[in-house]
């Protein structure tokens, strides 16, 4: 089979297409054809061997997969060959007290392996029968591809972590990125007042095709005296944060009184100054947030099903383009998920 894989950490000069042989399913595993399989900015730090996650090398990348079955392991049932996939990418054990709880990332075992954020970046993966989720007919793949880790981890953050309201403001960080995209949609969806920044005007202009409230450009204005402006002098209830650095820093300046920033994300700086004392005369609260639940997967895939959640889509890349789809991403010249799609002989840009 064909994959993309790298043997050295690097820029992506380092990854190449590659012939391997394809893996084979064992005991209550899956073979999965890949269709679809998003490019995540965790998929780019593993390249750089910035993850802080044990990488082996070498390394076929693409933790964010969906495909058909295509085989199927000793003891595997309630699957069968052609079932439309996604591979869930929290690869918990299911049995301890947290996951059955649901809260699977703090599983005893870990919410992560190295089997669960790799592969999707080749023709075939093989994978856990557990960790499979079904998709809806009504969700292509190249859609499926886009909701995973950017709606289901921005529903965790503003559903299950902030608690957002109906009728709340909303301040989203950098709202072309995947996440961002996702973190707008889906509070337009829950009925709050949406506010976003980007680094274009063009950006803010998708943006508010989209649905976006009030948009502000980042690079020209202050975000936190535009918030104010923009809410008549209240600020924000609910900040999505997932750049950090600066963008962490005017997220808090822009809340609100008993505002929430929740926070997953820190690839532009991991330290910030913090007043406290502002901190606490404003009632302000910081909410780490990471990964989300199977349920709020599910939830957002239902959603996309009934058209009523919209993932963005950038562009899609054949598997030998892989470089060129991770090119825009890094170069932050996309607008929303950028999706490989390994049996695609051409390459397709969406508006």
């Amino acid at each position: 089979m064909r994959a993309v894989r790298f043997n050295e950490f690097g820029d992506r000069d380092v990854v190449e297409l590659v012939e391997v042989p394809a893996p084979e399913p064992g005991r209550g595993e899956v073979a999965v054809r890949v269709t679809a399989a998003a490019i995540n900015r965790f998929d780019l730090q593993v390249r750089e061997g910035s993850a802080g996650f044990p990488i082996p090398l070498p390394w076929i990348g693409g933790m964010e997969a969906v495909g058909t079955v295509c085989d199927l392991g000793e003891g595997v049932e309630g699957w069968a060959i052609g079932d439309r996939v996604l591979r869930d990418v929290t690869d918990c054990c299911g049995a301890c007290r947290h996951c059955r709880s649901g809260r699977e990332w703090r599983c005893v075992r870990g919410a992560l392996t190295q089997a669960s954020v790799s592969g999707g970046f080749a023709e075939i993966l093989v994978c856990n029968a557990r960790r499979l989720v079904a998709l809806p007919d009504e969700v292509p793949d190249v859609t499926a591809a886009a909701v995973q880790m950017s709606y289901g981890t921005a529903w965790h953050m503003l559903i299950t972590r902030a608690g957002l309201r109906p009728g709340e403001v909303v301040l989203v960080s950098s709202v072309g990125s995947g996440v961002g995209a996702a973190a707008a949609d889906i509070a337009g969806h829950a009925g709050a007042f949406v506010i976003g920044t980007a680094s274009t005007d063009e950006k803010l202009a998708l943006a508010s095709a989209r649905g976006l409230d009030a948009g502000i450009n980042y690079r020209s204005a202050d975000v936190a005296a535009e918030v104010r402006r923009i809410t008549a002098g209240e600020g924000a209830d609910v900040a999505v944060e997932h750049v950090g650095g600066a963008a962490f820093s005017d997220a808090l300046e822009s809340l609100a009184m008993d505002g929430r920033l929740v926070t997953c994300g820190w690839h532009a700086g991991g330290k910030v100054e913090l007043d406290l004392m502002r901190l606490v005369r404003g009632r302000r609260q910081i909410i780490g947030s990471v990964n989300r639940t199977l349920d709020d997967l599910q939830r957002c895939l239902e959603l996309v099903a009934r058209g009523r959640l919209t993932p963005a889509v950038a562009a899609t890349f054949p598997l030998e383009a892989l470089r060129d789809g991770v090119a825009l991403v890094e170069d932050r010249a996309a607008f929303g998920k950028v999706v490989i799609t390994p049996t695609a002989p051409v390459v397709e840009r969406h508006p």
